[in-house]
């Protein structure tokens, strides 16, 4: 299978952010919608106390980031929204000195909500870059390379009623960002700031500057555990378990692509030249590294040390008298070297190129051009005029703007492509996914090849005989899509099973490869029964029942409908089928019959029992999930519709029953206590009343069924003696007191109180 980009003729900022570059699982990258939207220039307004920004701009305040309560206008020409009480604030590093400042707004602080799921908007001045489009096409960019980036939109900012000019709204790195991407926000995450050469300094984390590399969540007990052993890995002498140990801890692949797309880019101000500038984010799932561009905008022949970035050698790239492990040690490996250099000879093959780029980038200089000739602030730090802006997307402007945007790339593409030397790759396995159901493992993986290959799973129980499973890519089940570099093996099974594997991918007679490079990953299928919990009740659109803090929010509420105690801990509850674990349960023991309410609000800082995702009134998805222990089982799942304002779904009796309409709510006590809303549509007769040892029910249809629950809702008794339109419970077995006659006949039911003397 050769790389293969589907490359069409669309407007950059149409295609970059709808298509995967390269024909592999590529990481998630959501669409450019809401307040990334493309196309278009969205306008901020910012309205704060005139002495609250005479305070942020005092310049003996410009390195604070205190924030400051104003009110927030989002207007794109088809929605207006606004948001009160937001924090806002300067960002940035350089950007604070200069005289258009970049700024961060801040929802759900001073008590606002998020602003389309979203804590932070990142407005980015750009003021060092005359043509505006340097860091918006890098992300773009990175995006066709099949690289995670975040998504970057053009706004228009006024602060109380002054236009400041044109931004670039940057995606925040954050828990909002990766939940977007379906990754566990419980990874650590280390912002790196100058200094950031991951260099091994010993197995202590207080070696590590907090300065240099800082936790950007938990941050009271940050984890290093594998950072650290990504930086020893890193620097340790290159000899034959270089790359066993190495790939162990730190994703390889991503990153040599990512280092090739920076250095056409002209990346400089990154960790392979002057050490600054990344994310770090460990991966729960893959339990390594993976590193994150950042501050982007130094690109396209931006300089400042007197360097030609356009013609700079691709294998001498760090400075000669410095040491850059991340990128020197990875040019010893001649495997990553080789992989290295097909990645560049790709990239600009098909995409960084002028043929390809120069169109696009017409388009966005013409989406910009009104907004970028009314902002005088563009001209204040450096004195780019309007015709300077126009001029720089082909031409050189001297000084740090050494180079014109196309120009740059004619340059960079021609000059990389001669530097090249071996491409020749072996099959590069990446991105492998095992997928364990209780009937079947499933492996999937994509596969970078030069050629037509053959891949294979081997897969053995630990200490058995190794099998060997074909994956293909014909688009047969299990397969997807027939061609598109991924391939899909599937393996039944009988039960739960713990299973050793290996991928293998060859090319003939010429080049193959394994992944891991050393041992097994191992991965496991089959269920286990798992626990009766069920999702009882739910509010999609609520506003007359409030949680403990008075706030007025969607919630759910979680059954145990099993004979013994539950733990929730390790378990699963989400909105998303794609993202089974999407939120972690708390550490709840649920007793049998008892009720957990959760408030579906998105403020975790609220408590343990608020989740981290809201529901939507026009119906979606729910779930319980089964710990990692069990496959991530699915436990209770279904899809609701559209739900009216202040009414709730339910099941009748308590997790029996299936979701229904309820008359009124009963959040946290048993749903028996309500009657359905077409509850009064069934009508029966009950007799004797009270009833001693049998209970009869008259006037019932063919298909109806009986429960009878005691007074908190727990299901007792479901046997009936049917004769034509009558039953007959037998109840000399129950306690006297008072019981729920429960009638169900199809989608509706009917809840009568009885009592039994």
């Amino acid at each position: 299978m050769t790389l293969n980009l589907r490359l069409h003729t669309y407007f950059l900022y149409l295609l970059m952010l709808s298509m995967p570059a390269l024909c592999t699982l590529q990481p998630i990258n959501p669409p450019a919608q809401g307040v990334f939207q493309n196309g278009k220039v969205a306008r901020i307004d910012i309205s704060i106390a005139a002495d609250s920004l005479a305070d942020l701009l005092n310049p003996q305040n410009l390195q604070s980031d205190h924030e400051y309560p104003a009110d927030f206008i989002w207007t794109d020409g088809i929605n207006t929204d606004t948001v009160r009480n937001v924090g806002f604030r300067l960002r940035g590093n350089t950007s604070r000195i200069s005289a258009k400042k970049s700024f961060k707004i801040k929802f759900n602080h001073f008590d606002s909500p998020k602003f389309q799921g979203l804590s932070d908007l990142n407005l980015n001045g750009e003021h060092n870059d005359p043509t505006l489009l340097r860091a918006k096409l890098s992300w773009e960019l990175m995006r066709l390379a099949g690289l995670e980036a975040p998504r970057a939109s053009y706004i228009s900012l006024y602060i109380n009623g002054e236009y400041k000019g044109l931004y670039l709204n940057v995606e925040h790195i954050d828990n909002d960002y990766f939940e977007t991407r379906k990754k566990d926000t419980e990874g650590q995450i280390f912002k790196c700031f100058y200094g950031c050469d991951f260099k091994y300094a010993g197995d202590s984390p207080s070696a590590y500057n907090s300065g240099v590399y800082s936790p950007e969540n938990n941050k009271e007990q940050p984890d290093y555990t594998t950072f650290i052993a990504f930086c020893k890995a890193l620097n340790a002498p290159v000899d034959v378990n270089y790359r066993c140990n190495l790939e162990k801890v730190f994703d390889v692949d991503s990153y040599l692509r990512r280092m090739a797309m920076e250095i056409l880019l002209g990346h400089w101000d990154n960790p392979i030249f002057n050490k600054n500038n990344a994310y770090l984010y460990n991966n729960p799932t893959t339990q390594r590294l993976e590193v994150l561009s950042y501050d982007i905008d130094n690109t396209f022949g931006i300089d400042w040390f007197g360097v030609n970035w356009a013609e700079r050698n691709v294998y001498s790239w760090s400075p000669s008298s410095q040491t850059r492990p991340i990128y020197t040690q990875l040019m010893k490996v001649s495997e990553y070297k080789v992989r290295f250099g097909y990645y560049i000879r790709t990239f600009c093959t098909q995409f960084f190129n002028t043929a390809f780029l120069t169109p696009q980038i017409r388009q966005l200089t013409d989406l910009i051009a009104p907004y970028r000739k009314d902002d005088v602030y563009a001209s204040y730090d450096y004195g780019y005029s309007y015709d300077d802006f126009l001029r720089s997307i082909d031409a050189p402007l001297g000084a740090h703007a050494k180079f014109g945007l196309t120009d740059y790339i004619a340059n960079r593409s021609s000059t990389a492509l001669s530097q090249l030397q071996n491409t020749q790759i072996a099959p590069v396995i990446e991105n492998v996914l095992s997928t364990g159901t209780a009937t079947s493992l499933t492996l999937q993986c994509a596969v970078t090849s030069t050629s037509s290959v053959d891949v294979t799973a081997q897969i053995r129980t630990p200490g058995g005989s190794w099998m060997t499973i074909e994956c293909r890519d014909n688009g047969v089940f299990p397969d997807d899509v027939a061609a598109d570099n991924i391939f899909t093996g599937r393996l039944p099974v009988a039960k739960k099973e713990l299973f050793e594997c290996v991928i293998e991918a060859r090319e003939g007679t010429l080049r193959s490869s394994r992944w891991p490079v050393c041992g097994a990953f191992t991965a496991s299928a089959g269920y286990n029964v798992t626990p009766a919990l069920r999702i009882n009740e739910l509010m999609a659109d609520n506003s007359t029942i409030p949680d403990e803090a008075g706030d007025k929010d969607d919630w759910l509420e979680i059954y145990n409908a099993g004979p013994t105690d539950v733990n929730l801990n390790g378990r699963y509850l989400t909105d998303d089928a794609a993202n089974p674990q999407k939120w972690p349960l708390p550490p709840v023991i649920l007793s049998p019959g008892g009720f957990l309410l959760i408030w579906a609000d998105e403020d975790a800082h609220q408590g343990d029992t608020h989740a981290n995702f809201k529901l939507s009134k026009s119906g979606e998805f729910l779930g319980i999930f089964d710990a990692m222990a069990n496959n991530v089982a699915p436990i209770d799942t279904f899809t609701f519709g559209a739900m009216p304002t202040n009414k709730t779904l339910g099941r009748l009796p308590d997790g029996q029953g299936p979701i229904i309409p309820l008359a009124s709510p009963t959040p946290g006590r048993s749903n028996v206590l309500s009657s359905t809303e077409e509850g009064d549509s069934i009508r029966v007769d009950i007799y004797p009343v009270p009833f001693s040892s049998v209970c009869h029910v008259i006037g019932l249809s063919g298909n109806d069924r009986l429960y009878l629950t005691d007074a908190s809702g727990k299901l007792v008794l479901i046997e009936a003696v049917r004769v034509e339109d009558a039953a007959e419970l037998d109840t000399s077995r129950l306690a006297s007191g008072t019981y729920w006659l429960i009638v169900e006949r199809g989608q509706r039911m009917m809840a009568r109180q009885v009592v039994k003397n």
